[in-house]
């Protein structure tokens, strides 16, 4: 018996398991720490500014993925300043150097570390209810929608992501986009029928990702529907549950936001 137990003792695979259990307790053990340093770290203020080069560059840069009557100054500027103030503090948790890659990649450690901030609980039955009755027109039967729309062709995967994350910083009115009306038929004929369900699922007040439509694909903001009878509740419970995780997340990710921009003030030339 003895034999046994040191033969297994003396086990090479033994030994390399203990350790890396080790490491993990200690691993675990000071990562908690290390997420309190970060964030101790993200309470300091650091000024921010946009030159006017910058800006017209970028802008540019904008403006041959975009339709030529549409103005978009003032999404550059605010989408600018929100990778500014993140890499900002990415600097002051040493993440970054000056490195267009290594920026990609901060980036998005900086939204990874702002959404882990909030842990998301689920949500009760009684959560959801609310959150149905408080967007009931939402998850009701649409009789024709009021919206703003940008067609998009030929454009590549990563190209259609940057015009989307663009214009999640603006409203449609800020670039000079008409308003227009349609009725469900209207839009089956104009854009197609997965395009049209798309829609009919849809929250408005909100940029949408890119749809398919029948000659190219639309980002599409909706202004306002007009609507009949709501869905029951059970009927679209999945529906609501996924609205509700989404727009809680958009307001935790929104607050760290107005926190960090009053952290790193935008200075005006």
């Amino acid at each position: 018996m003895k034999t046994v137990i040191y033969n297994v003792l003396r086990e090479p695979l033994l030994h390399f398991l203990l350790l890396g259990t080790i490491l993990y307790i200690i691993y675990s053990a000071l990562q908690p720490q290390r997420e309190k340093e970060q964030l101790k770290t993200l309470q300091q203020s650091h000024p921010v500014s946009i030159s006017k080069e910058e800006l017209s560059l970028n802008q540019k840069q904008y403006e041959l993925l975009f339709d030529k009557n549409i103005n978009i100054k003032e999404a550059v500027q605010k989408e600018l300043y929100k990778k500014k103030v993140l890499l900002k503090a990415a600097e002051a948790l040493k993440l970054t150097q000056n490195d267009p890659t290594i920026e990609k990649i901060v980036l998005q450690k900086m939204y990874a570390i702002l959404n882990a901030k909030n842990k998301e609980s689920e949500p009760s039955e009684v959560e959801l209810e609310k959150f149905y009755k408080k967007h009931l027109k939402d998850y009701s039967k649409k009789e024709s929608l009021s919206l703003f729309h940008i067609h998009i062709d030929k454009l590549t995967k990563e190209q259609v992501k940057r015009l989307y994350q663009l214009l999640q910083n603006t409203n449609p009115t800020e670039l000079n986009l008409k308003k227009e009306q349609f009725s469900i038929d209207d839009l089956n004929k104009k854009f197609g029928k997965y395009f049209t369900q798309q829609l009919l699922i849809a929250p408005k007040g909100e940029w949408l990702d890119a749809i398919p439509s029948k000659n190219g694909s639309e980002f599409v903001y909706i202004n306002d529907y007009t609507t009949t009878q709501a869905y029951p509740f059970e009927d679209v419970e999945e529906r609501v549950y996924r609205d509700f995780k989404k727009a809680r997340r958009k307001e935790n990710l929104n607050k760290e936001f107005q926190r960090l921009y009053k952290l790193y003030p935008q200075q005006k030339e």
